[in-house]
């Protein structure tokens, strides 16, 4: 039994050796990679993590990068230093950074898919290790659809008032038309009127002159008469006289 218990605890003790040998060599290696971490430049440790993310600009900062185009990841620079001082941040920052890639990848291909095209996408991981994102992106089919539609009705429009010019054309020509009718029908009226008027006084004055006529010549005939009579009365009364 003596001899059972010994070689248990030898075990047990050879156990908590590797254990404990395990857990040096664990924490040399972590050592080790803060040392490596540390001995490079922040310039170095960025460009490293930037070969994770080919698919878009690297950068270290506070904030998301400003411009309008292009694809972007922006690190705090806090967080940086965190991951350079700490293996097990600096670990989950990588597979945060590898899957910022490769999300860009599948977004890309989906916008290609889709017709809709990247303009800017702007990423973040702030102090925390929180990751937020920006992006503007834009529909060239329905920009292509949306310029031919404002084509369409510009067209339209155009020919709307092309059309109403036209009406207001034929419009002042038919109004224009009607009064130099009008005109005419007023002016023969006014011709016919002025004849009928002409043609009325010269019958009058033809019927007054006809009657002064007959006036003259009843008169010269009563005056005759009259002449003859008077020439016969004094016949007679030389007639009686001899």
């Amino acid at each position: 039994g003596s001899y059972e218990a010994n070689g248990m605890a030898g075990s047990a003790a050879a156990g908590v050796r590797a254990i404990n040998g395990a857990e040096k060599m664990e924490t040399g290696k972590a050592q080790e990679t803060i040392r490596d971490s540390k001995s490079k430049s922040t310039a170095e440790y960025a460009n490293e993590l930037a070969k994770l993310v080919p698919s878009v600009e690297f950068k270290v900062g506070n904030s998301y990068s400003t411009t309008k185009s292009g694809q972007t990841l922006t690190l705090n620079s806090q967080l940086l230093e965190k991951m350079r001082n700490d293996p097990e941040k600096e670990k989950e920052m990588k597979e945060l950074i590898r899957g910022v890639e490769s999300a860009t990848k599948l977004i890309d291909g989906m916008n290609k898919a889709s017709g809709w095209t990247l303009v800017y996408r702007h990423g973040y991981i702030d102090e925390n290790g929180k990751y937020r994102e920006i992006a503007c992106v834009r529909n060239d089919f329905m920009l292509d659809m949306s310029d031919r539609l404002r084509e369409e009705r510009r067209e339209n429009i155009q020919k709307l008032m092309d059309k109403s010019k036209e009406k207001a054309a034929e419009k002042e020509e038919k109004s224009e038309k009607e009064e130099k009718s009008e005109k005419k029908e007023k002016s023969e009226k006014e011709e016919k009127l002025e004849r009928k008027e002409t043609f009325e006084k010269k019958e009058t004055f033809e019927k007054k002159e006809t009657f002064e006529k007959k006036e003259k010549s009843e008169k010269k005939d009563g005056a005759d008469k009259t002449d003859v009579k008077n020439r016969t009365q004094i016949g007679a009364n030389l007639d009686l006289k001899i």
